[in-house]
């Protein structure tokens, strides 16, 4: 059978219609009305020079107002210890907090600057027993940097300031309250 130029052309470029048409149907990541999810793990540093530095963990969800635009919802903890090892007190800071984040694109590298706020909860524990609880409103500001491995898949690091309005108060002793949290970890998007 005789393939004559045209023939050839015409299907070339059928062919090549149906291979872009998948690319061209693929939404952006991340776009208005996208969630996500993420998971992240590191340490923490207390502003308070009686506790050592502790680990720190979170998980957040996010919704996507514009590619640009998100509201974040985070709850975590980090976990302190006394400095001095002869004194058994620990204080445990969870945090619920509400952010909204800015991001900005650099192909697969995306940036992001954070701000917003919400209830942290304090429990402390001295010589393995209960020494009480103090609730405190909040604010977090920080950012951090993505990286996306796949198309809806990413790790990261972040770095966040815990501003805490008083100090907490446990049944021995006063703590300052604010901390830093620096985490890495993965999230996915929907």
């Amino acid at each position: 059978m005789y393939w004559s130029v045209r023939k050839v052309l015409s299907v070339s470029i059928i062919l090549l219609a149906i291979a872009a048409a998948p690319a061209s149907a693929q939404q952006r990541v991340p776009d208005r009305g996208m969630f996500a999810i993420g998971l992240d793990a590191g340490f923490a540093i207390p502003q308070d020079e009686l506790l050592d530095p502790g680990a720190f963990t979170s998980v957040s969800a996010e919704y996507y107002l514009t590619p640009r635009i998100s509201l974040k919802a985070r709850f975590g903890g980090a976990w302190f210890n006394g400095e001095d090892e002869s004194f058994d007190e620990q204080m445990s800071p969870m945090h619920l907090t509400g952010n909204l984040v800015y991001n900005w694109e650099f192909g697969k590298i995306h940036p992001y600057a954070a701000a917003g706020g919400g209830w942290y909860r304090y429990r402390f524990r001295f010589a393995d027993e209960s020494a009480g609880t103090d609730s405190k409103f909040g604010v977090s500001f920080g950012g951090g940097v993505e990286y996306f491995f796949s198309r809806t898949d990413t790790i990261g690091g972040d770095v966040t300031f815990h501003v805490i309005s008083g100090d907490a108060v446990s049944s021995f002793f006063v703590y300052k309250a604010s901390y830093w949290s620096f985490s890495g970890g993965y999230k996915k998007y929907f």
